[in-house]
């Protein structure tokens, strides 16, 4: 039986923005373990950075079109709506929560991140 890399993708790409939700809208207490920073970046913002970055590049392995680049910046219009909603509804969805516009950075920052090593990605491919 033959699997199709495209629907495994997708259901990956599914699943993971599921679990961004879930982070996103839950109501998470930190340990006191826990760092409150690394290397001088609060740790919630690295969060947010590591939630968001895998999105181009899971999103453009699950919907590539023929143009790589058209996909790109399809990818990276969701991503930026999708972390822009899930930004500003979160105190909606969970009172506990608060709407933070340097979250909202950190997450386009990831989204920016994963967009750029897709364009390197979709460059080299290109000159094969």
């Amino acid at each position: 039986m033959k699997f199709n890399t495209r629907i495994i993708w997708a259901i990956v790409f599914l699943l993971y923005v599921a679990a961004v939700a879930w982070l996103c809208f839950g109501n998470f207490s930190p340990s006191p373990d826990m760092p409150r920073e690394l290397f001088g970046i609060p740790i919630d913002k690295c969060v947010h950075f590591l939630m968001f970055f895998p999105f181009p590049v899971l999103g453009t392995l699950a919907f590539r079109e023929r143009s790589w680049w058209r996909t790109l910046c399809w990818m990276t219009l969701a991503a930026n709506v999708i972390a822009a909603l899930f930004e500003t509804f979160q105190t909606r969805i969970n009172p506990e929560r608060f709407t933070d516009p340097a979250d909202l950075n950190a997450n386009l920052l990831g989204i920016t991140t994963g967009l750029l090593l897709m364009a390197v990605i979709g460059l080299f491919s290109q000159k094969k």
